[in-house]
């Protein structure tokens, strides 16, 4: 019995290649003393006799029991070190097949210790360290995670105490450009050549938002590639169609913090211009290496058109109508500025850019020119009319803002008879006016010297002598009015107020007042 048992060992023990306390004079000798009998007696390995697969019910046999720890990319997505972990060593294997026959290295992400207490092999216990045992994601077909207390030790010196190791990266670059803390003594564990896992080879990223740029859209976000940590391709498809092939190089340092061995210019910032409307957007990285790729992640956003408002149509009279409001055409990428066109009654009367200055706008809204503002008088007969005011893209494509109905009116008609100043300090005014809109109601009016307003009031006196030239309105459409004024020579107008508050002039005097 003892020398079958020594045979046994023997030969098992040729056979094993196990890491660290896996160590094949371990294995064999576990096996011997804790199984003596199905490890002597029956056909299965030293392994297999005291396997116990971190306390799972797995097969020996899985990739949860082979006594090395799963790949990073695997738990977490990335080919780094996750948050709460630290490079505590690493090790190689010289001429892989993955690394086009240069060396392939492996480094060990450990579990922080905090304040928990390690022992002489400087490594804590994953109870204390908060560090679960088992097999990676629940499941047999991926290694353990959180299980091997083990340090190489050529990373992170300065730190005395680190937990089990949750996961493996792997890189074709030397650990010490992964990890500045790593240093370059070198082991060796051939045994991992042909450990590989898909996601070692594919890139990954983000793709962070996608919004409205007006007219446009902007895609944001960045891309790395798992093999050497640089940046990878990036292919944008909108729509199906793709719109951007082309390298990630715009600057995320927020990346760079978040992996230290990436470089700083993985990001990809893209504006493309489209249709108003909603667009499908996704976000492809391809490995420059391997070819292969990975969704980034994918958005539907609806892009607006032109952006308007019609603050007010007023008539002012004599068949005039005044037309005022704001657009921004985010199509028009050259200058910003808007072309608005007004149509009276359907026919266009109108075309031209926004050339009225609007800071309330331009604050409102990033991308608003300026003067996107709008103010234009257009000519209309006495009667009702329909406004409408559209904005035309840079295709030529119009886009109607809104529509107002509005009644156009003769102007008013009057006169400053008198314009005088009867005693030191005032002005007296004398006339009449007659408003259309109010028909034979006395007209309203507003007085202004040099431009400041000093009077409001209405035209009501009695004029006889209009009503032969103006039949229909009635005699009461005069107006005499004295007031103060400073002394010298002052510009008197005279306006009248229309319902709705468009005002029309009647006349202006220069009149030089007594001091």
């Amino acid at each position: 019995m003892a020398r079958l048992l020594d045979r046994t060992v023997g030969f098992l023990a040729d056979r094993l290649d196990r890491r660290g306390f896996l160590g094949k004079a371990a294995v064999v000798g576990s096996a011997v003393v804790a199984a003596p009998l199905e490890f002597g007696l029956r056909p299965t390995s030293a392994y297999a006799a005291i396997c116990r697969c971190n306390g799972s019910s797995c097969p020996c046999g899985s990739l949860c029991c082979d006594g090395y720890t799963e790949f990073c990319c695997t738990l977490y997505g990335a080919n780094a070190c996750p948050a709460g972990t630290l490079t505590a060593g690493w090790w190689k294997v010289d001429g892989s097949q993955f690394c086009g026959g240069a060396a392939r290295y492996y480094l060990d992400c450990n579990a922080a210790c905090g304040s928990c207490s390690c022992g002489a092999n400087g490594v804590c216990s994953g109870a204390c360290s908060g560090t679960p045992c088992g097999c990676a994601k629940g499941s047999c077909n991926n290694r353990k995670a959180g299980c091997t207390r083990f340090r190489y030790g050529q990373c992170n010196q300065g730190v005395r105490c680190v937990g089990p190791i949750v996961c493996r990266v792997v890189t074709c670059a030397p650990p010490w450009t992964f990890d500045p803390t790593c240093g370059t003594s070198a082991r060796t564990d051939a045994a991992t050549a042909f450990h590989n896992r898909p996601c070692l080879n594919e890139p990954f990223g983000a793709l962070d938002s996608v919004t409205d740029a007006g007219g446009a859209l902007r895609v944001r976000g960045w891309a790395v590639a798992n093999t050497d940590y640089r940046n990878a391709k990036v292919r944008i498809y909108v729509d199906g169609k793709v719109v951007v092939d082309t390298l990630a190089v715009t600057p995320r340092p927020d990346v760079s913090r978040a992996y230290p061995a990436v470089g700083p210019e993985v990001g990809y910032d893209h504006t493309i211009a489209v249709r108003p409307g909603t667009h499908q957007v996704s976000a492809w990285a391809t490995d420059r290496r391997t070819g292969r790729q990975t969704l980034l992640g994918a958005k539907d956003v609806k892009v607006a058109g032109p952006i308007a408002r019609v603050e007010s149509v007023t008539d002012l009279g004599g068949g005039r109508l005044r037309v005022v409001g704001w657009a921004i055409d985010p199509s028009n990428r050259t200058n910003r500025r808007a072309v608005v066109r007004v149509r009276l009654d359907g026919r266009e009367v109108q075309r031209g850019p926004t050339t009225v200055a609007r800071r309330d706008v331009a604050t409102r809204y990033a991308n608003a020119h300026p003067t996107s503002g709008f103010s234009v008088v257009v000519r209309a007969a006495a009667g009702a009319h329909r406004v409408c005011v559209d904005v035309v893209d840079a295709r030529g494509t119009a886009t109607q803002i809104s529509c107002v109905d509005r009644q156009a009116v003769p102007s008013p008609s009057g006169n400053i008879d008198q314009a005088t100043s009867p005693a030191a300090g005032q002005v007296r005014l004398v006339g009449w006016t007659i408003d259309p809109l109010r028909g034979a109601g006395p007209a309203r009016l507003r007085v202004t010297v040099d431009g400041v307003q000093v009077y409001t009031g209405t035209a009501a006196l009695a004029r006889p002598d209009i009503v032969a030239a103006h039949p229909g309105f009635g005699a009461d459409h005069g107006f005499d009015i004295t007031l103060p004024v400073a002394a010298g020579d002052r510009r008197i107008c005279v306006e009248v107020v229309h319902d709705g508050g468009a005002r029309t002039s009647v006349g202006c005097r220069t009149v030089t007042v007594g001091a």
